[in-house]
């Protein structure tokens, strides 16, 4: 019951997120069902957003990592993790210029072009994911849209919830007999 209560919840949440669109990318060479653990950090060397790079959001981000990587069933491990995620964020200002051709007094006033700038903020969300031995990146997902600042503090932590979990989407789930071979490993 607890876990349907949790998928819905995400649902909304991610329903009330902003619209980002998200892709992803991996090595086709390498099995991603094989791992079972993870241990999450900020990407190394890269200049983070002073706003969504903030402490306090690293910390909603990686909350949303272990989230969301736990509810596919791969198990957090500080100690000796098979795969590191890491993660980074960037805001760009943009622009948007629209043109309208159409004056509902075109016949009378002659053809116009109403053009119009709009500008925003672009947030892009960067989830990447290393195997831990050879440090090499095997997946990578991606958010970016329009940022829009969520009216209430709570809805932060919801909102990187959302977005966080849209960019794992698509990373598989861990495979329960991942499980039964650790015993024999160590």
């Amino acid at each position: 019951m607890k876990s349907i209560m949790l998928i819905l919840l995400g649902g909304w949440f991610v329903a009330c997120s902003p619209s980002f669109q998200v892709q992803n990318d991996y090595d086709r060479s390498v099995n991603l069902k094989q791992f079972k653990t993870f241990w999450v950090q900020a990407e190394k060397n890269m200049t983070q957003d002073p706003l969504l790079g903030s402490e306090l959001n690293r910390r909603r981000i990686t909350d949303a990592v272990v989230q969301a990587m736990e509810a596919k069933g791969y198990r957090l491990d500080e100690s000796n993790p098979e795969l590191v995620v890491r993660y980074l964020t960037d805001v760009k200002d943009r622009q948007q210029v629209r043109s309208n051709n159409m004056s509902p007094y075109w016949w009378w006033y002659g053809p116009q072009n109403n053009v119009s700038t709009y500008s925003y903020e672009e947030g892009r969300f960067i989830v990447n994911i290393y195997q831990n031995r050879s440090d090499r990146m095997i997946w990578q997902g991606w958010a970016s849209g329009k940022l829009k600042a969520p009216s209430k503090r709570d809805d932060r932590a919801a909102m990187m919830q959302g977005i966080i979990g849209d960019i794992l989407r698509s990373f598989p789930q861990a495979t329960s007999d991942t499980y039964s071979n650790e015993v024999g490993t160590r």
